[in-house]
């Protein structure tokens, strides 16, 4: 079992803002010396609160996401995790359910003087649909199946077993399951051609891996790539430009606990900590992909269907 910390650290953030308010109030000290008497007394005012109003904004969010850190720190630290339950430190209500995670980016622009200035930030949609509540030292892992679906960048989304503290001291702290366990169901075989250029992709479903073979008969193509994935997202698993063995898993290889705190967590930062993207892992329908590269031409392109079920518990 793989224990992961996940928490947002909001000092470099908030020691630039203060930098920034500073640099704010020192022009605008500037400017007011300079106009004198000559300013409004509302221009003078808003001068002087600008910078205190954003330096109290910027402390009330970084002091939120300091204290959701330390819940979900302190948490991670106290609980002893076994492969079936995890034991709190003392007794806890919780509720057990699922939690959704998307994350995308916004872009602004702003009118200058100069010409306009744009800029982008990343935000998250969080909800928690609860399956069940208690109240107890120990809760059993919840086996359901899950699907992590990210960019490179944190866009994308993720849909897991979870469990949310509902009570102090560690309210709002969330732990996040992904299991390791699951059974890959298909088989097929696809052929691409194009002129000389043939290749045949034939691959099946064994346990948790799904392996394929790749026959490669190439007179000008560059090569051929498989990849796996859905709608805009795909994750290349082998190329070459002879004949070749793939296997790949959709699944962690071991299961992966993920401490953080509800009201702060984001898809961007587990994708940071479970080593970065594109992240495609979990269960449901994939669609296998196999691509031969043609030059000065469109790619000759064909897929199958793959999927990734979890197995029924058993009594």
């Amino acid at each position: 079992m793989k224990k992961v910390l996940v928490k947002e650290n909001p000092i470099g953030l908030m020691v630039m803002g203060v930098v920034f308010a500073l640099f704010f109030a020192f022009i605008a000290i500037s400017v007011l010396t300079s106009f004198g008497s000559f300013a409004p007394a509302g221009f003078e005012m808003a001068f002087i609160l600008f910078p205190l109003l954003f330096v109290g904004i910027l402390l009330f969010v970084g002091g939120r996401l300091l204290a959701g850190g330390k819940k979900a720190s302190s948490l991670f630290s106290q609980a002893t995790v076994s492969e079936t339950s995890i034991s709190f430190p003392e007794e806890l209500e919780y509720e057990v359910g699922r939690v959704f995670l998307e994350g995308y980016w916004t872009y602004t622009t702003t009118s200058t003087g100069s010409g306009t200035t744009s800029s982008r930030n990343y935000r998250t949609r969080r909800s928690f649909r609860p399956a069940g509540r208690a109240r107890g030292l120990e809760v059993e892992l919840p086996k359901e199946p899950f699907r992590i679906e990210l960019k490179a960048d944190g866009t994308g989304t993720i849909d897991a077993p979870a469990i949310r503290i509902l009570s102090e001291p560690y309210k709002n702290a969330l732990v996040i399951f992904l299991t390791d366990e699951g059974l890959v169901e298909g088989e097929s075989s696809l052929n691409l051609s194009k002129g000389n250029d043939m290749v045949q992709v034939t691959f099946r479903g064994e346990g948790k891996m799904l392996r394929g073979r790749v026959w490669v008969e190439l007179s000008k193509a560059r090569g051929v790539r498989i990849e796996y994935g859905s709608g805009n997202l795909w994750k290349t698993v082998a190329k070459g430009k002879g004949s070749f063995e793939f296997s790949f898993s959709t699944l962690p290889e071991e299961k992966i606990l993920i401490f953080s705190h509800y009201n702060t967590v984001t898809p961007l930062s587990i994708l940071k900590k479970l080593g970065g993207g594109p992240m495609i892992l979990g269960h449901g329908t994939f669609e296998l992909k196999a691509v031969l590269d043609v030059p000065l031409a469109r790619d000759i392109v064909e897929r199958a269907i793959f999927e990734v079920v979890l197995p029924h518990k058993e009594d």
